[in-house]
């Protein structure tokens, strides 16, 4: 991280490196009160926590989701792949299969 050099009131220099650094200079020059202060406004709120915590839930279940898609389509390419190596093609199990990957998809694309 680059530091940041602030100019007090004082016209001295201090060096900020981090957050850390600026509330210990807050601490300092204003005293432990205001420190405390910044860090209950700047602090995560507990509505936040909750929202976090949603928000990390949907995600797994989006997550989850997205596994089980990636499985449907690989398990239909896995069958055309072995509907190509036949000497015949079986045109009926080849249409049923980009079918069900047309669904898939489609689902996907208009619901998800």
């Amino acid at each position: 991280m680059v530091p940041n050099v602030i100019r007090l009131k004082s016209g001295q220099c201090e060096t900020v490196f981090d957050l850390e650094d600026l509330m210990r200079l807050i601490q300092e020059r204003m005293g432990y009160e205001a420190r405390c202060l910044l860090e209950e406004l700047t602090g995560p709120k507990p509505d936040d926590a909750e929202y976090i915590e949603h928000l990390e839930k949907e995600n797994q279940k989006l997550r989850e989701h997205h596994r089980e898609v990636m499985q449907a389509l690989r398990v239909q390419s896995e069958t055309i792949a072995r509907l190509i190596r036949e000497p015949e093609i079986d045109r009926k199990t080849l249409s049923t299969t980009a079918g069900v990957i047309g669904k898939i998809t489609w689902r996907e694309i208009n619901v998800g």
